[in-house]
C-alpha cells in the first residue's frame, strides 16, 4: 500500500509534466545498425564477454569489449553515458551504461524486431534515467534459423549469449539489483482463457511460488491502476508466458535470485497504447522499475 500510494502520486505528477521537459534524449539506439548475421558465442568468447563486462561495470574499463563492440562515451545531463553497438558481423546487440546512475536496474529488450514497440517503450525509460543499464538485440531472434549451419540468434534463449554475459557480470557487481525484461505477445495465440484475457503477464521466470513475494504484486497493482488493464501473475493466476526458458531467468534461479528478475509480457494492444503516448509509457515504466528497485 505504501508503494502503491507513492507511485500513484508520481503518476499524477508525471501527467502534469511534458515528457520533453524532464530530460534530454540520447539519440542513439535508433541508429544502431541491424545485423543480418549472428555469430554463435563460443565458450571462450562467453568467458571473455563476461570478464569484459565485469571490468566495465566494476572499473569503467572498456578495453576488453572493443573486440566485440564499437564504444563511445557521451555527455548526458552533465554526466557520462557509455554507449556500445555490436560489430555488425557478430550481431551481438547494443547497450548503454550510466556508471553514475543510482538506479540499480538493468533493462532489457531481447526481441526488438519481433516484439513490436518493446524497444521504444524501454528506450523512453532509458532516456529518463530509470535504469543504469539498457541492452537490446541487433538481429531478429529467428534470423539464425536461415543461416547455414542454423544457429540460435535469440539472445535471451541461447545457452551462451552477450545478454547472459552482461547480466551475470552486472549481478556480480550489483548483488541487490534487479533485471527487467520487456516482451510482447498476441492474445490470439494464447492457449488458456486466462492468457487470452490478460493484457500484461508478470513473472520471475520460474514456476516456483514465493511465500512472501511482494514485488510482482506491487507492479501488478500499479499497472492496473495506471493503465486500467488486466494484469496477471505467473504461475498463480495464469499458466503461460512465464519466461521459464529464459537464459537470464535460469541464471538468476541458480543463484537463488529469481525474485530479482522481472519478466513483463505485454499484449499488442498495450504496446500500441504505450508507444503512442510517452507520458503513459513513463508512468507504466515507473510502476515496473519503481517496484523492481525497492
Amino acid at each position: 500500500m505504501r508503494y502503491f500510494k507513492f507511485y500513484c502520486a508520481i503518476g499524477l505528477l508525471l501527467q502534469a509534466l511534458p515528457v520533453q521537459s524532464q530530460t534530454l534524449e540520447v539519440p542513439w539506439f535508433d541508429n544502431v545498425p541491424r545485423s543480418d548475421y549472428y555469430q554463435s558465442v563460443s565458450s571462450p568468447n562467453q568467458a571473455a564477454l563476461e570478464a569484459s563486462f565485469l571490468s566495465l561495470f566494476r572499473d569503467q574499463r572498456e578495453d576488453g569489449l572493443t573486440e566485440f563492440y564499437q564504444l563511445q562515451r557521451a555527455p548526458w545531463q552533465n554526466l557520462e553515458v557509455i554507449l556500445a553497438s555490436s560489430k555488425t558481423q557478430l550481431g551481438w546487440g547494443a547497450f548503454g551504461y550510466r556508471p553514475s546512475s543510482e538506479n540499480a536496474v538493468f533493462l532489457q529488450t531481447p526481441h526488438r524486431y519481433f516484439d513490436l514497440h518493446t524497444a521504444a517503450i524501454a528506450e523512453t525509460a532509458w532516456q529518463h534515467d530509470l535504469a543504469q543499464v539498457y541492452m537490446s538485440n541487433s538481429i531478429h531472434r529467428y534470423a539464425g534459423q536461415e543461416q547455414k549451419p542454423k544457429t540460435n540468434s535469440d539472445i535471451s534463449n541461447a545457452r551462451r549469449s552477450p545478454l547472459l554475459a552482461a547480466s551475470e557480470a552486472w549481478m556480480a557487481e550489483q548483488p541487490d539489483g534487479v533485471i527487467v525484461q520487456l516482451h510482447g505477445y498476441a492474445k490470439s495465440k494464447r492457449v488458456t482463457e486466462a492468457g487470452r484475457s490478460a493484457d500484461i503477464i508478470l513473472s520471475h521466470g520460474t514456476s516456483d511460488q514465493f511465500m512472501h513475494e511482494t514485488r510482482l504484486h506491487e507492479i501488478q497493482s500499479c499497472l492496473a491502476a495506471q493503465l486500467n488493464v488486466t494484469v496477471l501473475r505467473y504461475p498463480e493466476e495464469v499458466g503461460e508466458l512465464g519466461g521459464t526458458q529464459n537464459n537470464v531467468a535460469q541464471a538468476l534461479a541458480r543463484w537463488g535470485k529469481s525474485e530479482q528478475f522481472v519478466h513483463v509480457e505485454m499484449s499488442r494492444g498495450v504496446r500500441d497504447s504505450l508507444v503512442s503516448d510517452k507520458d503513459k509509457t513513463l508512468r507504466a515504466m515507473q510502476c515496473i522499475v519503481g517496484a523492481a528497485s525497492e
